[in-house]
């Protein structure tokens, strides 16, 4: 009798897992919901670009859902709440697989708990000045800084946002001190920023070219070690000499982890093909992106790095994880 319980259960087993082969094979047959959290700002317009490129590839349509608030994790929490079958994605930045696991240890594992999809887009951040400040270059900046430490202060988009790791890495390559003024979201610090105090902005360069060309704004230098092919007059980090700096605003699209592989190829080829598009090229340039295909395993590689190189970032910023 045990012989022949074992036999049924076994045969279970294989038919369990045959059904579920089967199923990722068969993936997609209903819609896929893509999850962004941050309505209404740059990653929602990516994701609803993306959306009917990815639709039109899978077969299947692509929802966009909007999951606000606690800097994305909610929007974590809720895909780790969703089965690992693939029908439930989120369009990350470095927030969600950098910096939210860094600064609330434990809350979730961005190696561990998600898998890599592909990276769509990229950004880049860029130190500005307005008229007040007399430096017309990076090095005359920092040459400001030096003379007068502590006298100069920039404007980010909040204490721990890419805007402050970024400018405080730069401060220490650099030496120099500048005062942080963090303020809620980009919209209340560029707003400052462009009534002079603080009279040095952080933020992308959409948000400071309408001010450039009657000279109340200056851009510097930009926040990765190439240039952008967006600005390709604006000296980067490499440029500075100091190629260790590289900070972008990365989006790509990540799964729970334990998704079948199949269903992972299939969603990273849909996703892909939009990605490497033209049309998609071209609408993310009317944001200040630009458009960066990442495989799944290309895309992992990148936020391990990105886990290493921001975690030491907010040691140099002063940041400490909650609960320390």
């Amino acid at each position: 009798m045990k012989h022949i319980v074992k036999g049924r259960l076994f045969a279970g087993m294989l038919m369990a897992c045959a059904l579920g082969a089967a199923s990722a094979q068969d993936f997609p047959s209903k819609p896929v919901r893509l999850i962004v959290p941050y309505p209404g700002g740059v990653p929602d317009f990516v994701a609803r670009t993306v959306a009917p490129m990815a639709t039109q590839a899978l077969g299947q349509q692509v929802v966009v859902e909007n999951v606000s608030g606690a800097g994305g994790l909610l929007a974590i929490q809720r895909l780790l709440q969703s089965p690992a079958d693939g029908y439930t994605v989120v369009l990350a930045d470095a927030a969600q697989w950098a910096i939210v696991p860094a600064m609330r240890p434990g809350v979730y594992d961005p190696v561990n708990d998600l898998v890599p999809v592909a990276m769509l887009a990229t950004s880049t951040l860029y130190i500005a000045v307005t008229d007040k400040v007399p430096a017309k270059n990076i090095q005359e900046f920092v040459a400001l800084a030096k003379a007068k430490p502590g006298t100069l202060s920039y404007a980010s988009a909040g204490t721990g946002t890419l805007h402050h790791l970024f400018m405080d890495s730069f401060k220490a390559a650099a030496g120099i001190e500048v005062l942080h003024v963090p303020f809620k979201g980009m919209s209340q610090a560029l707003t400052a920023f462009l009534g002079g105090e603080p009279p040095v902005g952080i933020g992308g360069f959409l948000h400071f070219q309408p001010h450039t060309k009657d000279g109340k704004v200056r851009v510097l230098a930009a926040s990765t070690k190439d240039r952008s092919r967006l600005t390709p007059d604006v000296p980067s980090m490499g440029d500075f000499g100091a190629p260790e700096i590289d900070f972008s605003g990365d989006m790509g699209i990540v799964a729970p982890a334990r998704t079948p592989r199949p269903a992972i190829d299939k969603l990273a080829a849909a996703f892909g093909k939009a990605a490497q598009s033209a049309e998609f090229a071209t609408r993310m340039s009317t944001q200040g992106m630009e458009a960066l295909y990442r495989s799944p395993d290309q895309f992992a590689e990148a936020i391990k790095s990105q886990g290493t190189r921001f975690a030491r970032a907010m040691k140099v910023a002063g940041i400490k994880p909650e609960g320390q």
